[in-house]
């Protein structure tokens, strides 16, 4: 017996008064065309456990879009989440609780229809933080990234690889990347030195948020960071201890504050944009002034010992 089937039997299994049991129904819209009903859609049911949502229940719609599942144990602690499957897409509803007070719930929900290309995604917002460390740059960057359009982007197949439906161009030798949500870390890879994912992206708005480090070998840095999207506000932030000059292609912004410097563009930039930031006076690491200091002795006991070769042989 599979966990699903099993946690749903241990679910009914539960000692119930008779009427003890709750019903969530609701309908099923394509919200691409004017949220007309979805006969023949599929309706997958969760429920809460230890923290995940696991599937528990699943039926098709009726020609009206119409589903209903009953006999649903009413215990205040479990959550049903519905949700709907539509062109590989899956588009989870409000999340509901039953009770002896809510003994049914009925909810919407709506799917689209899914486009391949070209993609209409924008970025809102671009925010990039640099924090310079001994040897390194910290960086954060959060994205408001916004699906304008009433179709869910899925990507093109390529050969037999998985669809790319957004890929980030992180500045090179970029490391240590971490994700603020664990679902994006999952879905997101390294592809030919970058980040790529194949999430599908419906309608609306999405936060991306991830942190990556960038070593630095010398003490005058250039950073540069080419934009995936077409970007409406991009903000680009230093911030340190004795950060000394920096220098960047997009406006000054004049909000800095003291061991801060902010640049600013407020209007649409193009995707393939270059940003470029460059710093006069990062800290390195005590090993590389140790390696200029023994190529800079070694240059010295070269040339000293060529001097002393020339004097001996005159």
């Amino acid at each position: 017996m599979s966990p699903v089937i099993l946690y749903l039997t241990v679910l009914l299994a539960q000692p119930n008064a008779p009427g003890d049991f709750g019903t969530i129904s609701g309908t099923a819209v394509n919200g691409t065309h004017g949220h007309t009903p979805l006969a023949d859609a599929e309706i997958v049911l969760r429920a809460s456990q230890e923290g995940a949502f696991v599937p528990v229940a699943q039926m098709t719609t009726d020609a009206l879009g119409r589903f209903t599942f009953d006999e649903l144990p009413l215990e205040s602690d479990i959550i049903y989440l519905a949700g709907v499957n539509r062109a590989g897409v899956h588009y989870p509803g409000p999340r509901v609780r039953l009770d002896a007070t809510h003994r049914a719930a009925n909810i919407k929900l709506i799917a689209f229809d899914a486009i391949e290309s070209p993609a209409p995604l924008i970025s809102h917002r671009h925010e990039i933080t640099v924090h310079p460390g001994k040897g390194f740059l910290d960086i954060t960057e959060t994205l408001t990234i916004q699906n304008p359009s009433l179709t869910a982007f899925i990507g093109t197949q390529e050969d037999e690889n998985s669809p790319i439906t957004l890929r980030l161009s992180l500045p090179a030798g970029f490391d240590k990347v971490t994700f603020d949500k664990e679902f994006h870390g999952r879905n997101f890879q390294i592809q030919g030195g970058h980040l790529t994912t194949g999430l599908p992206w419906p309608p609306g708005s999405r936060e991306l948020k991830l942190t990556y480090r960038v070593p630095v070998t010398q003490r005058q840095a250039i950073l540069s960071r080419i934009l995936d999207l077409p970007t409406e506000n991009a903000i680009l932030r230093v911030i340190g201890k004795d950060i000394g000059l920096v220098t960047c292609n997009l406006p000054a912004s004049t909000t800095a504050s003291a061991g801060e410097v902010t640049f600013a563009h407020t209007t649409l930039l193009r995707a393939g944009a270059k940003i470029e930031l460059q710093l006069r006076s990062v800290p390195l690491r005590f090993e590389t002034y140790g390696r200029w200091l023994a190529a800079a002795a070694l240059a010295a006991l070269v040339t000293g010992s060529a001097a002393f070769i020339r004097r001996r042989h005159v």
